[in-house]
């Protein structure tokens, strides 16, 4: 009978010990993240498919808000003012090695990020964010010409047309300084990254001469309806503006440039005090989902980022991706990245291009 008394007595020791024990655990946990509810997103105009907006929404019961942007040169502005408003930004590949030197950009937990092992192979490494610590790649093209063939005939696929003084008044141009100065430095045939200073006058030269040619100064979603409704014949454009306007006019066509292209990639990038990062990246994750990746692309006319995309796209939609992404070997080798944007030397030459275009 002692025994038994003394073995419940050491039964409810034990019971009380494991009792407080499992309390005492539980309190020095950290308190479980709430869900979050809402993402924040800086990009630009119909640049991110609807029906995945409202699919992501649907999924995760996260409500998506969107603020869009006409250039690039609002980025930094609005990080200075709001640092934490937007929880992801796209971001140009130019602009990223800037966002990170000024530690407005946060790092991405891959692990929370799963899909991002099918991201295409040449995206894994690149020189502006290696191994993609701080961006995931969204979009990748380059800058070249959509000609309309009713009023432009016998084009020889070089940037000649875009000085023609036939075509006053009807030239579309990127309103951004570096893609004004980039365009006019592969003309006459100079480095886009450090041109020396006599190289900078002359291409500010034949801005001058563009200028007087009346060339319009516009915004993507501009320079589309300006084709569309024949406001312009030619446009310096982005490769992935093209599909989304191809079948509302058969005249225009699309070329890359005999002297070489500017190549870029686009990406969403994560804020270092972004309010939300969980739903940050539960979206990074969706958006980079294969299925998800080439609706979006199908959608708002981009080439998909991710392997195994292609076989979600129907056969058309494949054959207009090569339209925008074939490059022949010598205009490839001729072709290049913009590296040095924010060097000092470099904004100096902006400022004068941006002045002298009111923009």
């Amino acid at each position: 009978m002692k025994t038994i008394h003394f073995f419940l007595i050491i039964l409810l020791i034990f019971c009380v010990a494991f009792y407080l024990s499992f309390f005492e655990t539980k309190k020095n946990q950290p308190p479980k993240a709430p869900q979050e509810s809402e993402l924040f997103l800086l990009n630009w105009e119909d640049y991110l498919s609807q029906e995945v907006i409202n699919e992501f929404e649907k999924e995760y019961k996260i409500k998506v808000h969107v603020d869009t942007i006409e250039s690039s040169d609002e980025i930094l502005p609005l990080l200075q003012s709001t640092p934490s408003k937007y929880d992801l930004i796209i971001a140009e590949d130019s602009l990223i090695p800037f966002l990170k030197e000024l530690n407005f950009l946060g790092e991405i937990d891959q692990k929370s990020v799963p899909n991002l092992i099918y991201l295409k192979e040449e995206l894994r490494t690149n020189p502006y964010d290696p191994f993609n610590r701080f961006c995931v790649p969204y979009n990748q093209g380059y800058t070249g010409l959509i000609i309309n063939e009713k009023y432009v005939q016998n084009f020889d696929g070089t940037r000649k047309v875009l000085f023609d003084k036939n075509y006053q008044g009807k030239i579309s141009m990127p309103n951004m300084p570096e893609e004004i100065l980039i365009n006019a430095l592969f003309y006459l045939g100079y480095p886009i990254n450090l041109p020396s200073k006599e190289q900078a006058e002359k291409a500010l030269e034949l801005i001058k001469k563009q200028k007087e040619l009346g060339a319009l100064w516009q915004d993507p979603t501009e320079q589309r309806e300006a084709l569309v409704k024949e406001k312009a014949w030619v446009a310096y454009i982005y490769s992935s503006e093209f599909l989304p306007i191809k079948d509302l006019n058969p005249n225009l066509k699309f070329f890359p440039l005999k002297e070489g292209v500017l190549l870029w990639t686009d990406n969403w990038c994560l804020l270092a005090d972004a309010p939300h990062k969980k739903a940050a990246h539960l979206f990074l994750n969706f958006i980079l989902d294969p299925k998800i990746n080439a609706k979006n692309a199908q959608d708002i006319g981009i080439s998909p980022v991710v392997k195994g995309a292609e076989q979600f796209l129907p056969d058309e939609f494949r054959e207009n991706l090569k339209i925008i992404s074939f490059l022949d070997k010598d205009t490839l080798e001729k072709s290049q990245y913009f590296l040095t944007k924010n060097r000092p030397e470099m904004r100096e030459i902006l400022s004068e291009v941006a002045k002298e275009l009111g923009l």
